[in-house]
């Protein structure tokens, strides 16, 4: 596998692997042997590795990571292409879900759309006081937020995905989403404390603990949910193309011509101020 997206590297009992596109802010790459494919690649690594206890998952550069590629991805034109492309996304996040290892997930900077549900796959996030958590790709008629309800209920699911706003780090503790905030320069040795200390767990009691949990979980609704998460965000998905800004263009049409500032600019249309405070 060639790792041009992420970087693994395994010492005192983690694998850590690192979202490794500063430029575009880690953007999460839907291509074959893109960074989907990569970090599952990683993980594998980890798993076979008698020496790994656990997984460390972070950012390289100034945000964890920005949301899913609006560039790179192939374009979808067709409703079959949006179940697949979703149907795919999904695979990746049970993958982590159900890894022999337990992950720990290093926030700094932006954790948005896709780059938020690959947090909220791990185990447990740790979050650095700079973060913000959200889904702006709400605001441009996508989806995102449909996993999140069993993790933050619906009313906050609602909210991320109808507003486009975006939480503090303190804010999505408050909700759920995260364990731990911490100051900027010790997130990452606080998140690689954490996960050493479960690497030095019993392996497979850590790794039956986990499964236990998480078949509660699905068994209280979770894998149901799921199932209609990817059908309704499929259907969400196929109408992405015709959703429009203030000024009656598709965004489609706008990130065509004008490419992702336009898109931005275009949003910024819609309101600039949050409404939490």
């Amino acid at each position: 596998m060639e790792l041009d997206e992420i970087t693994y590297a395994a010492a005192d009992g983690v694998g850590v692997i690192t979202l490794n596109r500063p430029t575009t802010l880690n953007a999460i790459s839907g291509r074959v042997g893109g960074t989907r494919d990569q970090v599952m690649w990683a993980l594998q690594q980890a798993e076979a590795d008698a020496s790994v206890g656990s997984v460390l998952l972070q950012g390289a550069g100034r945000s964890f990571c920005g949301g899913g590629d609006l560039t790179g991805n192939a374009r979808r034109d067709r409703s079959i292409d949006d179940l697949h492309f979703a149907a795919d996304a999904m695979r990746f996040h049970e993958r982590i879900r159900a890894s022999s290892l337990p992950s720990v997930a290093a926030v700094h900077g932006h954790c948005l759309g896709a780059g938020l549900l690959l947090a909220t796959a791990c185990d447990l996030v740790v979050a650095a006081e700079d973060s913000s958590f959200g889904f702006p790709e709400g605001r441009l008629g996508l989806v995102g937020a449909s996993l999140l309800v069993p993790v933050v209920g619906r009313q906050w699911a609602k909210f991320l995905m109808l507003t486009g706003e975006s939480l503090t780090a303190t804010q999505a503790r408050d909700i759920g989403l995260v364990l731990a905030v911490e100051v900027v320069a010790e997130v990452h040795s606080r998140a690689l404390d954490l996960a050493r200390r479960l690497a030095l767990m019993p392996r497979e009691g850590v790794e039956l603990n986990r499964r236990a949990i998480n078949a509660v979980a699905d068994a209280g609704g979770e894998a149901a949910g799921r199932v209609a998460a990817l059908a309704h965000d499929s259907l969400t998905l196929s109408m992405a193309g015709h959703a429009t800004a203030p000024d009656g263009r598709t965004f489609r049409s706008i990130l065509d011509t004008e490419g992702i500032e336009g898109m931005k600019k275009a949003r910024a249309a819609q309101f600039a101020e949050p409404w939490l405070r």
